[in-house]
């Protein structure tokens, strides 16, 4: 089985060297950050090179196509993940990259099992991976395979919906990059703070704190380019620098300046946040 990044003819939100990324249905905004294709290409990649991905709060399902079909489960996670640079040792792999929650409102099981794991997903839904494989299968076109997920996942979604005012909350955090806590929300949605901890533990599996911490250095790492430090702190609402390289390290395993130094061994996700 075989697949090829040129069979994808539909819109897409950019290509790199070696990503497609595409946008989910209407359906799946709340739900998917983006579909993702990655490709090789003619650049020599140094034999037992990895990648270090940073920690997304979201998960993902990948798509192999290998001798059989392959379908795994990324969970959400909260450290440095890392992985075999393959990108241009194997052929196109086909990725759903989720917004924090979305995995849930797939499989509708606790998040806690798959935070910073892999698993395969017939360990969680065999049913639906054997719907998955019957129908890739048959297909030989990107543009089928994305077209089919959609349909998939849409209908799954209906089956596990998110309670709206933590998913509010979640959005906000996300878009806003607001550091808040427990307290906070609890106050707004006249909850108590043991709910919204039910609730964030449902569905990302951790405490509102430490996911606002994983959001922000997020969008930090996305305005690295400017490469000034103190600039970013202020920016983001950290205490001083000292604070923020604390965060920082305590998130990404290593401080700002060694991973802008060695920025090209890390895989930040773009579009998740």
């Amino acid at each position: 089985m075989e697949f090829h990044v040129d069979s994808y003819t539909g819109e897409i939100l950019n290509k790199t060297n070696n990503h497609l990324y595409i946008k989910p249905c209407k359906e799946l905004e709340h739900v998917v950050a983006h579909y993702t294709i990655t490709f090789q290409n003619n650049e020599t990649i140094p034999e037992g090179s990895v990648l270090h991905l940073i920690p997304d709060v979201s998960g993902c399902f990948v798509f192999r196509f290998l001798d059989n079909f392959v379908l795994s489960v990324w969970g959400p996670t909260t450290e440095i993940v890392t992985v075999k640079n393959d990108l241009n040792t194997v052929g196109s792999k086909f990725f759903v990259e989720f917004l924090p929650g979305g995995l849930y409102q797939v499989l509708g099981i606790d998040i806690s099992e798959t935070v910073d794991k892999k698993y395969e997903l017939q360990d969680f839904n065999k049913e639906l991976f054997e719907e998955i494989n019957k129908h890739v299968n048959t297909m030989t076109t990107f543009d089928e395979i994305v077209e089919k997920v959609n349909t998939i996942l849409t209908r799954e979604v209906r089956k596990h919906r998110i309670d709206q005012c933590i998913a509010h909350w979640i959005n906000r955090i996300i878009k806003n990059k607001e550091n808040v806590n427990t307290k906070q929300i609890a106050e707004d949605l006249g909850f108590s703070e043991r709910q919204i901890t039910r609730y964030f533990n449902r569905y990302v599996d951790m405490s509102v704190k430490k996911f606002s911490k994983i959001v922000r250095i997020n969008h930090v790492i996305e305005e690295f380019n400017q490469n000034n430090f103190t600039q970013l702190a202020t920016h983001h609402d950290y205490f001083d620098q000292a604070h923020f390289n604390h965060v920082f390290k305590e998130i990404c395993g290593k401080s700002p300046s060694h991973y802008l130094k060695n920025m090209s061994d890390f895989y930040n996700e773009i579009y998740k946040f």
